[in-house]
């Protein structure tokens, strides 16, 4: 029996036995709905293929050769008209934006303008239309199919469903009639226990009554997504790609603005290679620098590109550096680009974060889920496209959204935007 029984929750679920009987209901309710047994066991089990991963990797890397990557400078990359024929775009925009939020009630606005808070969303302050991030990236994209003359079709991830970003961001797109994209649909991510420590289920008390304590399946929850087979359509978004002519996926974040030109130089940058990853060139390399790392790592006549996090480096991570000896190794600035066919054949593997709150009375757990950073580890040709920090900008806290609004008035994305909403009016 795939189901939860009262017996089956007081040994899986953490302090079960501190509910009262109608909160042991509603929760083992809620379980049977979204989390049967089935589903707590294979999160379970890939908890544990997470950890493994993350054991062999660091021993992988003891005995492997790192090399400086193959990087393409971005001044050396001239866009064409066809740059952008058969590439697609998928838009991340599931996150919480729980930092954001906090700083927002620092900075003391209402609560009534984050009842439907979303991150992407988020209004760019003295910006077009009080436009946030996303409507601005879709927008440009509408402008770029318009110059290019191309069809782009877009992805755009939200949080799990029945979150607040599916509605909103959903909303957001329907009103502005996908802002003159061809083709644009939106999926929402997917969603995985937070499991403890000894991995049992741990619940939250919202108006009195429990609800398992959830995590986003991580950063490349939305790449696997694309896998997924859609209710009634038998189709997965990768096969709704390829029937759009789509060979290559460009991946942004939703929640930053980009230099006009930058989409099309990583569309121009790719097309000689199954996988890209846009880095930043490092002038100097500290122990303590918190961004993943590109680096080539060759093990018994394997090569392959990955991204070390701080936690797996090596001292010779730190010292290497390109032909011309003034930079350190580039780090990933979240932004991708890859061959469809290479997420078609793969599965991006288990991937634990580290330890993260589960609740304030617990220890600290990872989350599991899977990372994009592992995209590029699959492809069989991949280089990194080297561009300036300021061709683009990431929302993260409050103070971000007046920078931000100034850099897309720089980039002239507020013209961007004003021709797209024009050319949507006039369909």
């Amino acid at each position: 029996m795939d189901t939860w029984s009262h017996k089956l929750a007081g040994k899986h679920v953490h302090a079960f036995e501190t509910l009262a009987a109608n909160q042991q209901d509603f929760l083992i309710a809620r379980l049977n709905k979204d989390f049967p047994l089935s589903v707590y066991e294979e999160h379970r089990r890939r908890r544990r293929q997470a950890e493994r991963n993350l054991i062999n990797t660091r021993q992988m890397l003891e005995g492997a050769l790192q090399e400086f990557p193959h990087c393409i400078e971005s001044t050396n990359v001239l866009p064409k008209p066809d740059s952008l024929a058969g590439c697609s775009i998928l838009l991340t925009a599931g996150g919480e934006g729980e930092r954001l939020r906090l700083s927002l009630q620092a900075k003391g606005f209402p609560a009534a303008a984050l009842v439907d808070f979303t991150k992407a969303a988020f209004p760019l302050p003295g910006f077009f239309e009080n436009f946030g991030a996303l409507q601005i990236n879709l927008a440009l994209v509408a402008d770029i199919c318009a110059r290019f003359k191309v069809d782009i079709p877009v992805v755009v991830t939200t949080g799990p469903e029945g979150s607040t970003t599916a509605r909103v961001i959903s909303d957001t797109i329907a009103r502005h009639s996908g802002f003159g994209i061809k083709h644009v649909k939106v999926i929402c991510q997917g969603e995985r226990l937070h499991l403890t420590t000894d991995e049992q289920i741990a619940f939250t008390i919202i108006d009195k009554l429990p609800y398992p304590a959830t995590n986003p399946d991580e950063t490349g929850g939305p790449i696997m997504k694309l896998k997924a087979i859609e209710d009634g359509t038998g189709q997965s978004t990768l096969d709704w790609f390829a029937s759009c002519g789509a060979d290559k996926i460009i991946v942004l974040q939703a929640t930053a603005v980009y230099h006009p030109d930058l989409i099309p130089l990583m569309a121009e940058a790719a097309r000689n290679h199954d996988g890209l990853g846009v880095g930043i060139l490092r002038s100097r390399f500290a122990a303590n620098d918190p961004f993943g790392s590109f680096v080539l790592v060759k093990t018994a006549g394997k090569e392959q590109l990955l991204i070390l996090e701080q936690e797996v480096r090596s001292s010779r991570t730190y010292t290497l550096k390109d032909h011309s000896g003034r930079y350190f190794l580039p780090y990933n600035t979240g932004f991708y680009v890859f061959d469809r066919a290479v997420l078609q054949t793969n599965d991006l593997p288990d991937y634990m974060t580290p330890p993260k709150e589960v609740l304030p009375d617990l220890p600290r757990s990872p989350k599991v889920g899977y990372a994009a950073t592992d995209i590029l580890a699959l492809t069989r040709k991949p280089a990194i496209l080297a561009v300036q920090p300021d061709r683009y900008g990431v929302i993260k806290k409050v103070d971000d959204l007046e920078r931000l609004a100034k850099m897309a008035k720089q980039f002239g994305l507020d013209e961007v935007c004003r021709r797209a909403v024009s050319r949507n009016s006039t369909k």
